[in-house]
């Protein structure tokens, strides 16, 4: 038995999986926003500023000011760990009215691991399995590994906008976060909408080249400034042309869940 994948609608009953799994999704990323902003120019700055004050200030030891370097580490690591935890938070608990949820079904006795299952997905349901697996579901566990909701663009009339994509960490990115985009563009089309758009970080890399993938492209890079001048996130705007997309959606090799 192979593990499969069902697209299909949330549920009340979701939100605790939910939760916990947009939590997850958004921690997994502090660790490399913390390795980023250590080799930014503001480090080097609050270094030599805090050298500066313990030395002029307190008397400190020149070389004793060099406990300026581990405080600003530190320093920069709770500011990091805190701004995620506080966005994750604001994910987990904004309400969005449409929103789908990612369920493998994977066998219950298994070796291989989480991440190996979910690279080896090879079939994609909406709603619920297929006739063709209905006698495995009994023999396999099923668990929510990935959401995606989206709404109105706020800037675009006729289009939509992707927000709170989240997959497990303990399984591969892909190939559920290309079922779940997917899943949202067919809806799009159904909906008549003439375009679909979204934004990335400079942290989410990854994400951005399965958009690429699908078929996404970058209609502009800003800065968005978190302290000033002296601290800025690159984000990326990605949007796609629905009518194009249909006419390549032949070319994808992902199979899309029909409803």
């Amino acid at each position: 038995m192979k593990p499969f994948v069902v697209i299909r609608k949330h549920e009340n009953q979701d939100n605790v999986a939910l939760q916990s799994l947009i939590r997850e999704f958004v921690m997994s990323g502090a660790w490399d926003a913390f390795v980023s902003c250590l080799f930014r120019e503001i480090t080097l700055q609050l270094i030599v500023l805090g050298w500066a004050l313990m030395f002029i200030f307190f008397g400190i030891p020149l070389y004793m000011c060099a406990i300026a370097i581990p405080c600003v580490v530190l320093l920069i690591w709770f500011t990091v760990y805190g701004s995620y935890y506080n966005k994750s938070t604001e994910l987990a608990l904004r309400p969005s009215k449409l929103c789908w949820v990612a369920e493998i079904y994977e066998p219950m006795l298994s070796a291989a691991s989480s991440k190996a299952q979910a690279s080896g997905i090879e079939r994609c349901f909406s709603d619920r399995p297929g006739t063709e697996v209905e006698q495995e579901v009994g023999r396999m566990r099923k668990k929510i590994v990935g959401t995606i909701s989206c709404r109105s663009h706020l800037a675009m009339d006729n289009a939509g906008f992707i927000t709170r994509l989240a997959v497990s960490p303990k399984y591969a990115l892909s190939p559920v976060t290309d079922y779940l985009i997917q899943r949202v563009l067919q809806h799009a089309t159904d909906s008549q909408l003439y375009a679909v758009e979204t934004v990335t970080s400079e942290c989410d890399q990854d994400v951005r080249e399965i958009y690429l993938k699908i078929g996404f492209n970058i209609r502009q890079v800003y800065h968005k400034q978190i302290i000033g001048n002296t601290l800025k996130v690159m984000k990326s705007q990605l949007g796609i042309d629905l009518h194009e997309w249909n006419q390549n959606r032949e070319e994808i090799n992902v199979e899309v869940p029909i409803e």
